[in-house]
């Protein structure tokens, strides 16, 4: 069989994560595995990547220089990849993209798309707004239009977790037997290392109001653990001010982008690891902190309580005080800090990449076989 999957988000990006980091850690995981399909990787420009270094085909398909990304994109797909694509079984798009949008809607190729949420709807009050980002904006309406044009073409969908299978069913009117639930994992490089351990602090990648009101509680309650913050969201900003203003400016270290080796090394030190989403649709971060051995407190939202489990502590959205309370007791409770500790290392252990590409590879199978 010859599958093919685009990989062009992972030319494009300048940090590694959520699908670019999908996209990586799934074809890693499937060149390991031995099969008797080809698989190809579909994109625009020369990479050197290390999915590039795997001894998989690669498609390199040239856009049309004068015009911008997104036009070229989608002009490449309509008029210059079918010809390249005449051979394959299948193909993989790993997100909803309009530059994708004539594979989408082609009949002589079985097609799978991957949805990881938020491309396609979003939450009440979370959208860009025109006047702020006119680009974003029209590009969220123009993938929402376009969806029903080309929802029913769409051979097989794999969903990244039962929250958002059900999340298709009601609001994208997908039919359920052409949703797949396959779960993603933490990288195998994050695990329990011994790392030098400089002070006490909490991590977090969720930088908002929630967070900095619960660690502003938590001092007055007499913690003393900093609080790190690794995020490229607009939203430091907020929680930057916010810190300024309570008067724990210097307690509140505000990271950005930090690359894995340095990751690991946070979720090996960190005392515990907080994430306060509004929804979630997978969640990686609390996985791979568990797999760092490092505990857990995060909301009980979208798909949190089937990747966290009761290896961490999971709390409702707008209980402030007991989130605050949830965190306090794991700072101050060694006990229950070990017991955590043992049981988020344990359920990491339940998700892999490896098992998350044998599950994709069957799902090509079953589109072609059918």
């Amino acid at each position: 069989m010859e599958i093919g999957i685009t990989t062009d988000i992972v030319d494009s990006t300048k940090y590694h994560k959520g699908v670019s980091n999908y996209i990586r850690y799934l074809i890693k995981n499937i060149a390991k595995i031995q099969t008797n399909h080809n698989f190809h990787l579909i994109h625009f420009q020369k990479n050197s990547d290390a999915i590039y270094q795997l001894d998989l085909e690669e498609i390199i398909v040239p856009r049309y220089p004068i015009l911008s990304p997104g036009v070229s994109k989608l002009l490449t797909t309509a008029i210059r990849v079918p010809n390249q694509l005449e051979n394959l079984d299948v193909i993989h798009i790993p997100e909803p993209h309009l530059s994708m949008l004539p594979l989408y809607l082609r009949s002589d190729i079985k097609t799978v798309l991957t949805l990881h949420g938020g491309h396609l709807y979003v939450e009440p009050g979370t959208e860009p707004k025109f006047y702020e980002s006119p680009k974003a904006w029209a590009y969220l309406k123009l993938l929402g239009l376009s969806f029903p044009k080309f929802r029913d073409k769409i051979d097989m969908y794999i969903a990244v977790s039962n929250f958002l299978k059900k999340e298709m069913i009601e609001r994208l009117k997908i039919p359920e037997e052409k949703i797949r639930v396959i779960y993603e994992a933490a990288d195998e490089k994050f695990r329990p290392g011994n790392f030098e351990k400089s002070t006490d602090f909490i991590l977090s990648d969720t930088p908002g109001r929630e967070l900095i009101e619960i660690y502003y509680k938590l001092r007055k309650r007499g913690i003393k653990h900093k609080l790190v913050v690794f995020s490229v969201r607009a939203a430091n900003k907020i929680a930057e001010e916010m810190a300024v203003r309570l008067g724990i400016q210097k307690d509140v270290i505000i990271a950005g982008y930090v690359p894995d080796e340095e990751l690991i090394k946070l979720y090996n030190t960190a005392d515990l690891y907080v994430r306060i989403p509004l929804v979630e649709r997978f969640g990686i971060p609390p996985l791979e902190a568990m797999a760092c051995g490092c505990p857990v407190v995060t909301n009980n939202v979208g798909s949190l309580p089937e990747v966290v489990g009761d290896a961490g502590i999971l709390k409702n959205q707008e209980d402030i005080e007991g989130l605050v309370n949830a965190i306090y007791e794991v700072l101050t409770n060694e006990g229950l800090r070990q017991d955590m500790i043992k049981k988020g290392l344990e359920r990491a252990k339940m998700f892999s990449w490896e098992k998350t590409a044998r599950e994709t590879i069957k799902v090509y199978e079953e589109v072609v076989k059918n």
